[in-house]
């Protein structure tokens, strides 16, 4: 897990290296660069899987973001032997091409590789490691947003998830080179809920790391990664006295997990003072953003200062097994859209933001609910046996009712930015600090945007 970046021109090697300043923190233990012709590619390191520094370079130069779950069978087809994700990764593109390399990986990946005065970008299928480019007079990538900002691009755009992009002097060429594979649809109650409990069980088993945590709050989806995790430890944050901080004690006791609970109560004093750094993280002032964003920029604080590397998250199971109240009024096909636009769009709405607000901490989110295996079976699963008789969820209860207790299997959760009381603690702030009126809390925190702008120039 790392931050990338690169850049054409001239003064391609000063660019990166301005890029790779401004996002330090993803990778604390080290940085390289890489520079052929007008090319550089670079990146700074947080230490995982393997101890290979990047760029890697024979012939051809990569630098690599994320975890390729299978790169061990990878690198055994492959004759090679390695710890490294990102070595095995650069053997299969120089063995198989680019295209037929990702049609083989398992796993959350962007990267980039530079070669005969080319560069080729690429991000996993449901976009959960974020990549940003921008193309002016220079052509330049990296991990975020505020990198390209640092070297002096304004129209920046994300890559789509399971696209790659080409760039040469001649332009560039976006194409789709993965997605999930389609199948026969699935109304068997039983059937569907077996199957999920097995891919939900390798999918947190392939994710789980010595020392491993949780962004925990209790409710249905962190407690079934909880429950399937082996020994991990849970880290809720709420507001003091709100409903996250009461359901995180409670569900720890009934998984029985109350030692591995770290519980941490925000004030608002202590939210006021974290405002602009959330801000700056996760480059957004969205009040909604803003208040989800920030359980998990403490949680991830917290555990990084206790030496914790890795992450497990429950993004996305509200998106592929109907988790919002939004979604019970939907008729099945309206509602069938619905999730697939969801699933779609999840990076930008979701993903980017909950990256940048763990990787301010060194922190890599792992989410086990969007692996590939477990993303096309419940593309597969009937929308009737997601909201059934107006439960939302249905067959992910049903798929956890072997390890879960009924309390916490049919409880409903509250929306996060309410639940963990941010976003009522922003409402306050915004009032004591002088807004009223419409959008008041946006505008609030529009101004500790500015002021942050203003403080860099």
């Amino acid at each position: 897990m790392c931050g990338i970046a690169g850049a054409t021109g001239d003064s391609s090697k000063e660019l990166v290296q301005d890029m790779l300043d401004a996002i330090r923190h993803r990778g604390p233990d080290g940085s390289g660069t890489f520079t052929r012709y007008d090319i550089t590619l670079g990146n700074v390191l947080l230490e995982i899987t393997g101890e290979r520094p990047q760029p890697i370079t024979d012939g051809g130069a990569l630098v690599y973001n994320g975890e390729i779950y299978n790169f061990k069978d990878i690198a055994e087809k492959l004759n090679i032997r390695t710890d490294s994700d990102s070595e095995t990764l650069f053997a299969l593109i120089k063995k198989k091409g680019l295209e037929k390399a990702i049609a083989e990986l398992d796993g959350d990946y962007s990267f980039a590789f530079a070669e005969d005065g080319k560069i080729y970008i690429a991000r996993d299928p449901v976009g959960v490691k974020p990549l940003f480019y921008s193309i002016g007079e220079i052509f330049a990538f990296a991990s975020e947003k505020k990198a390209l900002f640092a070297a002096g691009m304004d129209e920046i755009c994300a890559l789509r998830p399971g696209h790659m992009l080409t760039y040469s002097t001649h332009g560039i060429i976006e194409k789709k080179v993965t997605g999930f594979e389609t199948g026969g649809r699935i109304t068997d109650e039983n059937a569907a809920s077996d199957m999920l409990y097995k891919l939900m069980e390798q999918a947190v088993k392939k994710r789980n790391f010595k020392p491993c945590a949780i962004a925990f709050s209790g409710g249905l989806d962190s407690s079934f990664i909880a429950a399937l995790a082996s020994d991990p430890d849970l880290y809720s944050i709420g507001m003091k006295g709100s409903h996250d901080i009461q359901q995180t004690r409670y569900a720890a006791k009934l998984l029985g997990k109350e030692d591995k609970l770290h519980l941490f109560e925000l004030t608002t004093g202590e939210l006021e003072s974290a405002i602009p750094e959330i801000i700056r993280a996760i480059e957004s002032d969205d009040p909604q953003k803003v208040s989800i964003a920030t359980p998990l920029y403490f949680a991830s604080k917290k555990a990084s200062k206790d030496g914790i590397r890795v992450m497990l998250s429950g993004q996305g199971a509200d998106e592929l097994f109907a988790g919002y109240k939004r979604y019970v009024s939907k008729c099945h096909d309206a509602l069938e859209l619905a999730l697939r636009i969801d699933i779609e769009n999840i990076s930008k709405n979701n993903l980017e933001r909950d990256d940048a607000a763990a990787m301010a901490n060194s922190v890599e989110l792992r989410v086990p609910f969007l692996d590939k295996k477990v993303i096309e079976l419940a593309l597969r699963i009937d929308a009737e046996l997601k909201v059934h008789n107006g439960i939302r969820k249905y067959i992910l209860r049903k798929a956890a009712h072997s390890i879960l207790p009924d309390e916490l299997l049919w409880k409903e959760k509250k929306a996060a930015q309410y639940s963990s009381g941010v976003y009522p603690a922003l409402e306050k702030l915004a009032k004591k600090n002088g807004f009223s009126g419409e959008r008041f809390t946006g505008r609030y925190l529009e101004s500790i945007s500015k002021n942050i702008m203003t403080s860099k120039k």
